[in-house]
């Protein structure tokens, strides 16, 4: 109840501090607004995914679930047995918001992807179709969803996804040095601020200037909402949106440094 509470908090505060067009200034994110979040276009690789959520939605056997974020005691893996069908439904990326990963990252075509969190695998699905010529390494550390993602990339004949399995604490420093350039992050796995904040200072070491890092519901908790604080602040950073389901960075040197709250 806590937490329903901060959230409705927090998305009123949001709500109210939302920018429309009409108050976006820089050429640049009004190009973010007008070219993504905002951008209606019907991509066939779009019924690719959906086909492959529907069919995980109508999947009623059990996987051992291991969470190492928000729902885990500690750092200690939380272990229970979940139906496919309520992953996909409750902890997947939703229909909007994968869409819009596909977009975004068609948008910038990263050559390289980095991916906390595969789940079931939908989202990395949006990445690896979005730019079919690059390369997505994702780490999971539930090992039954990660065998389901990986036996569903095969079968859509996806060969440019690299699935690593294991605690991101025990396998990101590996991943980002075998990764050629780090183009793109998606922070989708802890939801809790020092984890986030590690995984943040890891990835920080490995940027260019056109490397974009997206994180998953930033205001999912107080802690969240604090940690995405503390990364808008980064000097590093030159510009920030607030989606408030999601919050993506810049780091592109020519942008003026401001924080953006933008409706979706």
């Amino acid at each position: 109840m806590k937490r329903q509470i901060e959230v409705l908090v927090g998305y009123l505060k949001y709500n109210f501090k939302a920018q429309s067009k009409y108050r976006v200034h820089s050429p640049f994110v009004f190009d973010f607004y007008k070219n993504i979040l905002k951008n209606d276009q019907s991509y066939p690789q779009y019924r690719l995914v959906n086909k492959y959520r529907k069919e995980l939605i109508s999947q009623s056997r059990f996987i051992k679930r291991k969470d190492l974020g928000s729902r885990a005691k500690s750092y200690a893996y939380d272990q229970r047995f979940v139906r496919v069908k309520d992953i996909a439904r409750r902890s997947s990326v939703s229909v909007k918001n994968g869409e819009f990963l596909y977009r975004l990252t068609q948008k910038y075509q990263p050559t390289n992807i980095l991916e906390l969190g595969t789940s079931l695998g939908i989202s990395t699905m949006y990445f690896a179709l979005a730019v079919p010529q690059g390369h997505v390494f994702t780490i999971e550390g539930c090992i039954d969803s990660a065998n389901l993602a990986k036996a569903n990339f095969d079968h859509y004949g996806l060969k440019n996804i690299t699935l690593i399995t294991g605690n991101f604490n025990d396998k990101l420093a590996s991943v980002l040095h075998q990764m050629p350039s780090v183009d793109l992050v998606f922070f989708d796995g802890n939801h809790k601020k020092e984890p986030t904040l590690s995984y943040f200072e890891q990835c920080l070491q490995h940027i260019h200037p056109d490397t974009v890092f997206i994180f998953d519901d930033i205001h999912w908790s107080s802690e969240m909402h604090e940690a995405w604080n503390i990364i808008c602040k980064d000097p590093r950073i030159k510009v920030s949106i607030d989606l408030f389901q999601m919050g993506i960075v810049f780091f592109k040197e020519e942008l003026s440094q401001e924080n953006f709250r933008l409706r979706f």
